[in-house]
This record gives C-alpha cells, structure tokens and sequence, in this order.
C-alpha cells in the first residue's frame, strides 16, 4: 500500500500548530475573537495542566483502507517549561519530554530501540510547543464563529468553531527549512474547542481535516481533553545517557 497520505495525516494531526496567515472573505465574529483571546489568556496564565486525546486516521491508497488509532496523554509544567507526554499505538507505549527548548523522543522500532531524539524547539513563544496553544492557535485563521454556551460534564462551556485556511495548514513547517505536508492538499478543516464559561480555559478541543495526494486520500481527527488547570503539577526527567540520544532526531 501507497502509504504517504496516511503518514502525511499522522504528521499532520500531531504536530498542526496555527498559522497567522488569512485569506479573504472569512468571517470571524467578533464575540468569538474575543472568547479566544481570553482563551490564549488564561491557557498562558496557567501553571500547569494534564491532557489526555485520541487521534485516528484512515487513510486509502491503491484500493486499499489501513487505520490508526493513537491514544496519548500527559503533563505540562508551564511554570518550569516542562513536559511528558505518552503515546500508544498497537500496544507499544512511546514517551517524550520537552525541557525548555530542547524535546526528547522515545524512538523505538528495530532500529531505535533504547534509543531517544534529541531536537530543539524554535518556537519563540514556549507555550506554542504545548497541545492546549497549539489547538488555540488553529484558531487564528480562517473563519469563527462563537457557538453559544453548551453543557460539558455538567458544566457551562462556550463552543468556539474554526475552519483554518487551506493556505495556513500547508503552510505550516515542522522545520522552518520545509514543509510539514510536504505538497499534498488539505480539505474540510474544522477545529472545535470548549472553553470553561467563568475562567475561559480550555477543556476540550476537536480537529478534523482530509489529506489528499493524487488519487490517494486521509481523513483524520484529534479529540483532546484538558483538566487540572492550575493544579501543583510537575514533570520528573530521567536520565537519558548521552550513548543512548540522537541529535538529529529519530529516524524516519
């Protein structure tokens, strides 16, 4: 099987972080810019906060479907610029660290195995590098629209709803050098996210897009939940020897 689109959507869903840039005729209501500046706000003003989310492609090439399902979770010390996050795909669990600027992955495989890559963040904002700014910053282009206020696990919620450009998503890099998407367009984006009524943090957030290259196509969603924001968390690093690290990231 032809399997680009399905790595392309894979890359795409983890690692989406928002672009400024904005085509003509969008509509973005008022009220909803607003409610997502009080977001951005208050998901800066936190010292921390856990995240859990599920992302699922299904991806058809060459006549045939393959899925993939990946469960993650994790903590963020914003206080001290830390992360862990876990993953988990086919019942292999994959962690990764973000200290300061520098990121550490769990590699794995046949030919990563014990070892981890190593690469730095070039965000010039740190929170950019964590899930709950990343899905805001979908946000900031294409059209939006304020939902009104919903009930979420019993509690009032504002319902904020995006379509980012087609332009922003692929011209979004992972490195500043190249392409995230690497060509391949990308259709029927939607981003959802709930934000608390009172504090306006963010408690739930949902992205859904298609990739398609040639004749071959992916569609692909991200549903991620936030909670205990505020709480006194922190992100314990362990030793990684430097025998056991690539500077180049992991390979693939």
């Amino acid at each position: 099987m032809n399997r680009p689109p399905l790595h392309l959507a894979i890359a795409a869903c983890v690692l989406l972080a928002g672009c400024s840039v904005l085509g003509a005729d969008h509509t973005r209501q008022e009220r909803a810019v607003e409610a997502l500046a009080d977001a951005r706000d208050a998901a800066n003003a936190t010292d921390g906060y856990r995240f859990d989310g599920d992302l699922r492609v299904v991806a058809t090439a060459d006549g045939e479907t393959e899925r993939v399902e990946i469960g993650m979770n994790g903590t963020v010390d914003t206080a001290e610029r830390r992360m862990h996050s876990t993953s988990v795909r086919d019942r292999e669990t994959y962690e990764s660290y973000l200290i300061n600027r520098t990121a550490y992955r769990e590699c794995g495989g046949p030919i990563g195995m014990d070892m981890w890559g190593v690469e730095n963040v070039t965000t010039d904002d740190w929170t950019m590098a964590t899930p709950a700014a990343r899905q805001l910053a979908l946000l900031e282009s294409g059209s939006l629209f304020h939902n009104g206020t919903r009930t979420l696990d019993g509690e009032a919620a504002v319902l904020l709803v995006g379509h980012p450009t087609t332009e922003a998503l692929t011209k979004y890099q992972e490195r500043r050098d190249r392409s995230l998407l690497g060509g391949p367009s990308v259709e029927n984006a939607e981003v959802r996210v709930w934000l608390d009524a009172e504090t306006h943090r963010p408690l739930r957030s949902a992205v859904r897009f298609e990739v398609s290259q040639g004749g071959n196509s992916a569609s692909a969603t991200v549903d991620m939940r936030f909670d205990d924001h505020g709480s006194d968390l922190s992100v314990d690093v362990p030793v990684i020897p430097d025998d056991q690290t690539w500077g180049v990231g992991c390979p693939g």
